[in-house]
């Protein structure tokens, strides 16, 4: 395979700017989207994945989900969008990029040809015909392009910005920076990434990350497979909601102090949140969506949706969860930081009723008036 490149420096970074024909590249895009929480759900999830898989490739399009992915999930209606645009007009075209990279570790002699290809301002790439591309920014794109005739395909050339052997990190990276700052992608998917990325400036919001992934996947958590990973699936709260609402309280802390020390740090404010949740978890069993003792993943299903869309308690939805949050503050303060402390404190709150009728209204003025109820309750 003969493509043409331009070679851009940027910070020390060097990648290309090519063309290649949409027929040519068609059948060699890794299209994925992330799921690294797959195990841990439930048939129905895993039988909507795999559906949802299915239903990609009858159009055309081969899909996997992939642990270290970074993409999202492809959304049908906007691919079709895509295919209908270019079909539409033999005038429509896209003029921008899209990012691609390139796995070359496995090409024979591929270090030596670099080396060419790196001290060249412009050349050939000469790459085996089985060369896989993944997508880091344009999957859209090329996916509802892909899914328009032959005749449109056959003529019609992608510019592509080329990056030969990068990292997971830098990867990730690049599609959070996009992404994160350009579109409205969902930010579960963003923050997720945040644990690939190896940069200082997010080393804050990793840790909180990990904190999410911890509460999500251990088996004894009083959230666990309560958080809505990437955003989607089962759960009472989105990974997102969770990490801002997280942070914000922790910064009003001391135990903000203990960042310098990652290990500390990630243990201490687990420790702590874990209590914490773990006392409302007691006293409010009925309101709870995760059982204190369940013998499977379907038993907890159950009762998380009893409590959820039959009960409808208010305590783990986005309101109830996020004022709980916003007290953790005051709680930690008059606490002695063991589990025996949270409880007694919380203890207090035992008469709250989390399915009061007169909880009406959406967003801060609701979680406002639950947060000061709270607060009256406790004397604070």
């Amino acid at each position: 395979m003969k493509i043409p490149y331009i070679k851009i420096k940027q910070r020390g970074e060097v990648f290309f700017v090519t063309k290649i024909n949409a027929n040519i590249i068609k059948h060699k895009i890794n299209f994925h989207f992330r799921d690294p929480y797959l195990k841990l759900q439930d048939e129905t999830h895993i039988e909507n994945t795999n559906q949802y898989i299915q239903k990609i490739k009858k159009k055309g399009i081969e899909l996997k989900s992939d642990s270290e992915g970074i993409q999202r999930r492809l959304q049908v209606q906007r691919i079709k969008d895509i295919k209908e645009y270019v079909e539409s007009s033999s005038s429509n075209f896209f003029p921008n990029s899209i990012l691609l990279s390139v796995d070359a570790t496995k090409i024979n002699n591929f270090d030596k040809d670099y080396e060419k290809y790196e001290n060249s301002e412009i050349g050939y790439f000469e790459l085996p015909d089985d060369t896989k591309f993944t997508v880091i920014d344009g999957q859209h794109r090329l996916a509802g392009l892909f899914m328009a005739g032959d005749k449109i395909i056959n003529d019609f050339e992608i510019v592509a910005i080329l990056l030969f052997n990068i990292s997971l990190s830098t990867a990730a990276k690049l599609f959070a920076d996009i992404n994160g700052k350009q579109k409205p992608v969902n930010r579960s998917l963003i923050y997720d990434l945040y644990s690939q990325i190896n940069t200082k400036e997010i080393e804050n919001m990793k840790n909180f990350h990990t904190i999410a992934q911890k509460f999500y996947t251990d088996e004894n958590s009083p959230l666990f497979r309560q958080i809505k990973m990437l955003g989607i699936g089962r759960g009472a709260i989105s990974q997102a909601f969770f990490i801002d609402y997280v942070k914000n309280s922790i910064e009003k802390t001391d135990l903000i102090n203990l960042i310098d020390n990652p290990n500390n740090f990630l243990q201490e404010i687990y420790n702590q949140l874990f209590f914490y949740f773990k006392s409302f978890q007691k006293v409010f069993p009925n309101d709870w969506p995760v059982p204190q003792v369940f013998k499977d993943y379907q038993e907890l299903d159950d009762y998380a949706e009893k409590v959820l869309k039959i009960r409808k308690s208010q305590l783990v939805k986005t309101n109830g969860f996020g004022a709980i949050v916003r007290l953790f503050p005051e709680i930690y303060k008059n606490s002695n930081k063991s589990f025996n402390s949270y409880l007694e404190i919380i203890s207090k709150l035992h008469n709250f009723d989390w399915v009061q009728k007169e909880f009406t209204g959406t967003g801060k003025q609701l979680q406002n008036d639950l947060l000061e109820k709270m607060r009256n309750n406790l004397g604070l």
